[in-house]
């Protein structure tokens, strides 16, 4: 419970708690409504993006927009009859749409990126022991999946995914710093959960290996690297990454540096993120400059490599989506790039001053003259956003898009 009075609760079935116990929300319009309202608190939604969520098949009824109506006023009324103060918490018609505004620390997201993310500052400070209480702390928000039973009646917003995989990056890290501090035994039970739900997922993978090996079960350490082998090469064709390999060879020959506690890599550093190549590096730095300089950026991968540009930005995306550093709006923009406008300013509306949005349009080269002038109005528009929009074509900017370099004031270029 928040100091104010009131929680709203996203981790696990949708809620609003106070000091007398939880209130009443009816349907699911409202709790659909409630829901895209909390993930963008303090901002406006736009009307159209609340009825896109009630008829996301695009055939809203002639009478759409007094179910909306209704849904917003059912959801006063909610926070009226409980006595919860406007100061505290009020919805309120704005513009074109509706704003929740609310603390911050009243969102139990919220506090739990909070508490994540100075559990991250603390494992990276080398203070293991501060790091796991706060991850712990974190972690312990959770009641089941985000907004369970509206993912469970079969909704599937970009946003639910990057929660889930904010709490599956932050039990990692959890248990990165409890193998740190010698409790092997604590994490164990967690990473075999997450290593059988995510068999691919190396870092899980690498964590259960380290404590199956300082819980004398290296039997097991072995048999889990050969089934994430053997996975890899029948879904990917793949082996696992050289980190992997290398704790693989110092399970097999019992290296003293396993029974270490001070890091879990048996190399003795951290990784944060696995190795990558040059590109995709340039990709998070030019990110790290959007969050830090709070403004847009515009990066254009081009070239005659498209199958390499698609898996640089797949990577992207789900490393993006596994760590919870941005929010990912994958832009259609259409066999002609007629879309590409609509589509771009859709991210630009979502996009948040404390949160950077990667917007990736795909294959533009289908859209020659569109491009210069399209994303020159969203870099303009954007203003202080950290907006970072990742385009891929099949040749260079300046030669496919006329007047891109005079339109587009802050741009790299990738070649690939």
């Amino acid at each position: 419970m928040s100091e104010r009075g009131v929680s709203f609760r996203l981790l696990g079935t949708l809620e609003i708690t106070t000091i007398n116990g939880r209130l009443p929300l009816k349907g699911m319009n409202q709790r659909l409504v409630l829901a895209l309202l909390l993930l963008n608190a303090n901002h406006v939604v736009p009307t159209a993006d609340l009825m896109n969520v009630l008829w996301p098949d695009g055939r809203p009824p002639a009478t759409a927009r007094k179910i909306l109506q209704n849904a917003i006023s059912a959801l006063r009324g909610v926070l009226a009859r409980a006595g919860v103060p406007e100061h505290v918490a009020s919805l309120t018609s704005q513009g074109s749409g509706y704003f929740l505004k609310t603390a911050p620390e009243n969102i139990d997201l919220t506090r739990f990126r909070a508490l994540a993310d100075k559990g991250r500052d603390a494992l990276a400070a080398g203070d293991t022991e501060e790091a796991a209480r706060l991850l712990r702390g974190a972690l312990g928000l959770w009641r089941g999946r985000a907004l369970e039973e509206l993912a469970c009646s079969g909704t599937d917003w970009p946003q639910m995914a990057a929660i889930d995989g904010a709490w599956l990056h932050t039990l990692e890290e959890y248990c990165e710093a409890e193998l740190a501090n010698g409790r092997p035994y604590e994490v164990i039970h967690r990473l075999e959960g997450v290593a059988a739900a995510h068999p691919c997922r190396e870092r899980a993978q690498r964590l259960l290996m380290i404590a199956l090996c300082r819980s004398s079960r290296r039997d097991e350490a072995l048999r889990t690297y050969d089934r994430l082998q053997q996975r890899l090469r029948d879904d990917f064709g793949t082996d696992p990454s050289l980190e992997l390999q290398d704790l693989h060879g110092a399970i097999l020959t019992q290296d003293p540096v396993l029974a270490s506690h001070d890091t879990s890599d048996p190399r003795g550093t951290t990784t944060p993120r696995p190795c990558t190549d040059p590109e995709l590096d340039v990709l998070h730095a030019l990110l790290d400059l959007v969050r830090r300089q709070n403004r847009p950026h515009v990066v254009a991968l081009t070239g005659d490599a498209e199958e390499r540009q698609a898996a640089l930005v797949a990577r992207l995306m789900s490393e993006l989506q596994q760590d919870d550093r941005a929010t990912v709006w994958h832009v259609r923009p259409g066999p002609d790039g007629a879309d590409l406008d609509q589509d771009l300013r859709a991210a630009l509306r979502r996009a948040r001053p404390e949160r950077p949005m990667v917007a990736v349009a795909e294959r533009l080269h289908q859209a020659g003259h569109l491009v210069p002038e399209c994303v020159g109005d969203i870099v303009a528009e954007a203003g202080r956003t950290p907006l970072l929009i990742v385009l891929t074509a099949r040749t260079g900017s300046q030669g496919l898009w006329p007047g891109w370099d005079n339109a587009v004031p802050r741009f790299t270029t990738i070649t690939v």
